[in-house]
């Protein structure tokens, strides 16, 4: 069966919580192919007075086309502007609406044209350095980045720091950025930073030791920078060196007492994305000791307390947080998720009521709605999303998948497929929709259309990790003969997203059905340890069983009873096996 155990929403995930930090935000350097493109914020116009008449017109051209919202024609009508004026702050206004429209070329030429007009500014440097490293062209982006290097208001470390964290914002461009680097790091041999971008770059292409060697070298000739050590810890962990890292650590934070805080939750959450939640939840609670009132650490270590099913020990932080002006609406929100688990849901409604605000406001809604699904009162909870996607227009697509997945909750399959139909007739071809639909079909005993939606999906994206892991798990419990190229599909999702433990449960549990029991133990034991789901609890307790670790199995299905007793996966595994 297809579970949507992707789909379910966690109370919250612990790298969330660990909350980002204002030092060194980019030190990490934890891999990201979403890296954000450079962008460029400008003044609309510099306030200098216009006389020639030709440059007049394509200013006003550019602003009637920027009002309907045609940012390439507008940026070429102040680029023709440009020839008649000397005017930076247009000449930035022209490189954002480039930007906007998508237009290379355009994005080149308002640079290029607001460096001549302003050329100590880094701003279209940084835009430069990014179009040649987009086009492969090495002497180019050399040159815009040596001078971000030596014009640096922070000196030449920080250029050479500000440089890496530029280039790894350009994915599948590690060549040409490699090859800038070691012509920049040449002439600079005694420049920590040089070694410190080097670090960024390698880590960036997984490279790690690569990275430890440069990163080493920049603490070598500057022991004092506190972002040279934040990257050699954020190296350290990756390397598995943890032992070092929480040295390095210590010794960062006595260096930097008022600091501490802030860089022990960074380590957190570096720690947490790198599956090493014991130690990252000893750093959270040395927080608290130093300081009991450090909001963030409180929420993060609440975070801990509910991924590990101790709700009472997470409800008791969660309401010292409640009131806090900040962080009071989150914690209401994660005490209705709470309440809801506990089954008390009257409390859970009146908690989701009072999340007015914050960005947990529109997740509280939903869940107000699901409650009252559990509750019996289907129709209301209906009607409140039906009224919801009426007045937010922009959020109609999550609303109809909220409903879809409520109504599957509430047992009521059929509706739930005419809900997913009406979806997919309004918005046809929508991934998420054709996933939901997939889950009711397969729950009504329709795989060969679950099938179908799922290889939709997989035809239009072939790189949906979500889709091909479903559709790798539902062929896993069909006939023997395709449990290779389940395994396929399980194994291709797991190269997208290594570190997703509904696609390592699902690995651990085809291994399984192949006979490699011992395999699917540690890829279990490691999702669950990632997350304790009561279907991935239920996995791994079989396994244990099939290997005659008896009373392991038991206690893995215990505790997973102890949050999820209606669990039906857990209920029918414990049940065939432990009658």
């Amino acid at each position: 069966m297809t579970r949507p155990l992707h789909r379910r929403l966690a109370p919250i995930t612990l790298a969330s919580a660990l909350l980002a930090t204002s030092i060194a935000p980019n030190a990490w350097a934890q891999k990201d192919d979403d890296a954000p493109v450079q962008t460029v914020e400008a003044e609309s116009t510099s306030g200098a007075t216009v006389t020639d008449p030709e440059a007049r017109f394509h200013i006003m051209a550019g602003e009637m086309a920027a009002a309907r919202n045609e940012p390439g024609l507008a940026a070429a009508e102040f680029l023709a502007a440009l020839r008649k004026v000397d005017d930076p702050a247009l000449a930035a206004r022209a490189t954002g609406l480039a930007f906007t429209a998508g237009s290379a070329n355009l994005v080149e030429l308002a640079a290029q044209r607001w460096l001549e007009l302003d050329a100590n500014n880094m701003d279209p440097r940084e835009v430069l350095l990014a179009m040649n490293l987009q086009r492969n062209e090495v002497e180019g982006a050399y040159t815009q980045a040596k001078a971000i290097v030596e014009g640096h208001g922070g000196g030449r470390e920080d250029g050479f720091r500000h440089v890496g964290v530029l280039m790894v914002q350009q994915p599948g461009k590690n060549d040409t950025a490699i090859a800038v680097l070691d012509r920049l790091s040449s002439e600079y041999p005694k420049e920590s930073g040089a070694y410190y971008a080097t670090a960024l770059l390698a880590l960036r292409q997984d490279r790690v030791d690569t990275a430890e060697t440069a990163i080493r070298k920049a603490v070598e000739l500057n022991p004092d920078s506190r972002e040279n050590v934040l990257l050699l810890v954020g190296v350290l962990v990756r390397a598995g060196k943890l032992d070092e890292a929480d040295r390095s650590i210590e010794a960062l934070t006595r260096k930097h007492p008022k600091e501490s805080a802030d860089m022990r939750m960074a380590y957190a959450k570096l720690l947490v994305e790198s599956q090493q939640r014991d130690r990252a939840r000893q750093q959270v609670e040395r927080i608290l000791k130093a300081d009991a009132k450090n909001k963030d650490a409180r929420y993060a270590l609440a975070v801990f307390q509910l991924n590990d099913n101790d709700l009472d020990g997470a409800r008791k932080q969660f309401e010292q947080l409640s009131k806090d002006i900040d962080r009071g609406p989150d914690a209401r929100f994660q005490l209705g998720r709470i309440a809801e688990q506990q089954k008390r849901y009257d409390d859970a409604l009146s908690l989701y009521d009072s999340v007015g605000s914050g960005p947990q406001a529109l997740d509280a809604a939903v869940r107000r709605a699901a409650v009252l699904t559990r509750l019996g009162r289907v129709d209301q909870a209906r009607e409140t999303l039906h009224r919801m996607r009426d007045q937010f227009p922009p959020l109609r697509e999550r609303l109809l998948l909220a409903e879809g997945e409520m109504l599957l909750t509430a047992g009521r399959r059929d509706e739930a497929l005419a809900a997913y139909n009406d979806g997919l007739r309004e918005l046809p071809g929508n991934a998420d929709l054709l996933y939901g639909r997939s889950l009711v079909l397969d729950q009504l005993g329709r795989s060969a259309e679950a099938e179908a939606d799922l290889r939709g999906i997989l035809k239009a994206k072939p790189d949906d990790a979500r889709a091909l892991n479903a559709l790798g798990y539902m062929l896993s419990n069909g006939s023997k003969d395709r449990l290779p190229e389940a395994r396929d599909l399980i194994e291709k999702a797991m190269k997208l997203e290594p570190e997703d433990p509904a696609i390592i449960d699902s690995l651990g549990w085809i291994n399984f059905k192949l006979g490699k029991a011992e395999t699917a133990k540690d890829l279990l034991a490691k999702a669950h340890g990632i997350t304790p789901d009561p279907e991935i609890a239920a996995h791994l307790g079989e396994v244990l069983w099939t290997l005659g670790q008896r009373d392991q199995a038991k206690a893995v299905w215990s505790d997973a009873l102890k949050g999820s007793p209606d669990h039906e996966v857990l209920k029918e595994t414990i049940k065939r096996l432990s009658p």
